[in-house]
């Protein structure tokens, strides 16, 4: 009797086991694969012809979005460029009527967490690091899962500055005059080691920077940087965010 019970118990501790990884591959959502409106062509535009993914999602360097391009960027070539094409008159009709194509959203994040296209398009991640070839598939799909230890496996990677050919001070600002005069008197690397309220600050002047690269006023002044940062971030909110274009991994850039 016993052992019918733990085989009824393991039954279905399996299915749920199952169930659950299947939901979990629902809301990954990598696959996804829908149907559109108008079969756009990225082997095309992006593969062959290779035009420049920021042409059509030219959001994408201004603001957390990609976007999606109006019909108008479409119609700048398609008015002349083959409009015998049944997938183009679709779209001129859409455009002749002033409505959008209804396209279908393929890739999309949880809302507790923010994710900026222009932080990453100005620190030079290719679209692809995210998206996949994107340029060779017939039809996009989401190419990977987006999920938060996607997202730290490849901010924490040593390296990551040097693979995109960014400068030993990760796109830091010059440090100028004034900001050396109004640093705090004093401060060095190893004085804010042994203070807890600039630990934050100097974890991620680690990541980032080299000490013996840096004059001592600079690193003085990139570690004021990074605690003003965080001082904002905490006291104000990220409308108020200063510090630019370092990859930072602090829980707060993202979930805030």
């Amino acid at each position: 009797m016993i052992r019918q019970y733990w085989r009824v118990f393991a039954l279905t501790f399996a299915i749920m086991l199952v169930g659950a990884y299947q939901l979990y591959g629902v809301f990954s959502n990598k696959g996804y694969e829908p149907v559109q409106p108008i079969n756009y062509s990225h082997v095309l535009h992006a593969g062959v012809m290779q035009m420049e993914c920021l042409y059509c999602h030219n959001q994408a360097e201004k603001g957390p979005n990609a976007g999606i391009p109006g019909l108008d960027v479409c119609m700048g070539c398609h008015a002349v460029v083959k409009t015998d094409s049944p997938e183009i008159q679709k779209m001129a009709k859409y455009y002749a009527e002033g409505k959008p194509v209804p396209w279908v959203r393929i890739h999309r994040l949880p809302d507790h967490a923010y994710f900026s296209h222009r932080w990453h398009v100005e620190a030079g991640v290719a679209c692809q690091t995210c998206h996949g070839p994107v340029q060779n598939m017939p039809v996009v799909h989401q190419w990977t899962k987006l999920e938060m230890g996607k997202c730290v496996e490849c901010h924490r990677q040593e390296n990551y500055a040097g693979q995109i050919h960014h400068p030993a001070t990760f796109h830091e600002p010059e440090v100028t005059a004034a900001e050396v005069a109004e640093a705090p008197k004093g401060l060095t690397l190893e004085g804010a080691e042994e203070d807890p309220q600039w630990a934050s600050a100097v974890s991620e002047f680690k990541k980032y920077h080299d000490a013996k690269s840096l004059s001592p006023d600079d690193t003085k002044v990139m570690l004021a940087r990074l605690k003003q940062y965080q001082n904002d971030i905490y006291e104000h909110g990220r409308q108020y965010q200063t510090r630019g274009k370092n990859a930072s991994i602090e829980c707060s850039t993202c979930h805030y």
